[in-house]
């Protein structure tokens, strides 16, 4: 965290800049929920803005032509607001700043949001996807771990005790 010194010369510390994504899991909106308890609550200074990606629909030819490819963006679009009307209905009085869809492959525009919003910490949630279907499918987490400009907070959904 930066520190800002104000006109009379005392030292105070900047908001923290926080990135929550979501996407429609259970493990993701956790992850918000965590965020929720365990910063905004401690954390007065703190800024959140809740980020969830709307992945481009394939360039490749749907049967049924544009109809289809019409029906499915509006319903991506649909779900989106969904997601993010969840998120809000979450944190509702909290100092959550802004909600945003942004279009684009999730691993990259996370990152890419990092960047252009000054984000000092990210939190995202975690599937626990085994190995095998991790190597296959990827992992936003892990990319955004590895490939964010700043500290990435994985949160896991708690162990299910049998």
């Amino acid at each position: 965290m930066e520190e800002v010194t104000t006109t009379g010369g005392a030292t105070t510390a900047a908001a923290t800049n926080v990135l929550v994504a979501i996407d429609d899991s259970e493990e993701s909106f956790h992850a918000l929920r965590w965020a929720l308890e365990k910063i905004l609550k401690r954390k007065s200074a703190t800024v959140v803005t809740i980020a969830h990606v709307v992945e481009p629909l394939p360039r490749y030819a749907f049967p049924g032509g544009l109809a289809v490819v019409e029906s499915a963006s509006k319903a991506q679009e649909q779900n989106g607001a969904r997601i993010l009307s969840r998120a809000y209905e979450m944190c509702r009085e909290s100092s959550v700043r802004r909600l945003i869809i942004i279009g684009g492959d999730p691993k990259d525009r996370i990152c890419r949001a990092v960047e252009e919003m000054n984000i000092n910490l990210l939190v995202v949630g975690s599937r626990g996807l085994g190995q095998i279907k991790r190597a296959f499918l990827g992992s936003v987490s892990d990319y955004c771990a590895q490939h964010a400009k700043c500290p990435v907070l994985v949160v896991k959904q708690p162990s299910k005790k049998i």
